[in-house]
């Protein structure tokens, strides 16, 4: 599925993110997952997680300032619940207290993401918007 989302945190930057971190959970939750960062200043989204596996395949992304991750593909043998939970693993990156939101790939739908979401409520939205 080429459909992009968008997980959002609503700050102008987040200096708090730790990528180490981030690249060591990914590696031990979704092991064999390649990261790529770029060292060009033009581009708005400078590394990149890839898996292309029999269980996920996904490609994920994550903006200068550590405030958006673009998830421009997922695919699972059980796509939409696989990918729900994808979604809400990546939220706990972000400050609990903060203000996070998915986004659909046209900004038309969006999503308020509590720590607290549960997995059943993210997948009725992506089903309801068509991912």
């Amino acid at each position: 599925m080429s459909v992009t989302s968008f997980i959002h945190l609503k700050e102008a930057e987040n200096r708090d993110f730790d990528i180490q971190k981030f690249n060591r959970d990914i590696e031990e939750k979704y092991p064999g997952t390649s990261t790529e960062q770029s060292n060009n200043p033009s581009l708005s989204y400078d590394i990149c997680w890839e898996k292309y596996s029999d269980r996920y395949q996904f490609e994920l992304r994550i903006d200068r300032k550590r405030c958006t991750f673009a998830i421009e593909y997922f695919n699972s043998k059980d796509r939409i619940w696989d990918y729900a939970s994808f979604i809400l693993w990546i939220r706990m990156y972000f400050p609990k207290e903060k203000e996070v939101v998915l986004v659909d790939e046209n900004y038309e739908e969006q999503m308020p993401l509590s720590p607290n979401e549960s997995i059943e409520d993210i997948k009725k939205w992506l089903e309801r918007v068509g991912i």
